[in-house]
C-alpha cells in the first residue's frame, strides 16, 4: 500500500509490527518501527519515543513531557527528549 507522508500524523511500534496511524484510518503492517525511520524525511517526521515518530506538520501542541497529535498525547521519553524539544523549539 502506498501511503502518501502528508496523510501521516504519527507512527506506533508494537515490537514487530507498526501502526501507521493516517488521518482517517490506520494500518498495520509487519515491519520494525527503525527500518521505517530509515525511510523516512528527517525534516518531516521526528522520533520522540521508543515505540513512537510523530510528522511534525501534525503536532497541535508540545510540553516537557509529552506531542499532543490528533488529539493523541505522545510521551516524549528521556533518551529522546533533549533533541526533541531542541527541534521543536526551533520551529
Amino acid at each position: 500500500v502506498k501511503i502518501n507522508f502528508s496523510k501521516i500524523q504519527y507512527i506506533e511500534s508494537l515490537s514487530d509490527y507498526i501502526k501507521i496511524h493516517l488521518i482517517e484510518k490506520t494500518i498495520t503492517t509487519r515491519e520494525t518501527i527503525s527500518n521505517l525511520e530509515a525511510r523516512l524525511p528527517q525534516y518531516q517526521f521526528l522520533r520522540v519515543h521508543r515505540s513512537f515518530i510523530i510528522s511534525i506538520n501534525k503536532i497541535e501542541l508540545f510540553t516537557n513531557e509529552f506531542v499532543e497529535v490528533g488529539k493523541k498525547a505522545i510521551p516524549i521519553s528521556r533518551t529522546y527528549k533533549a533533541d526533541v524539544l531542541k527541534k521543536l523549539e526551533s520551529l
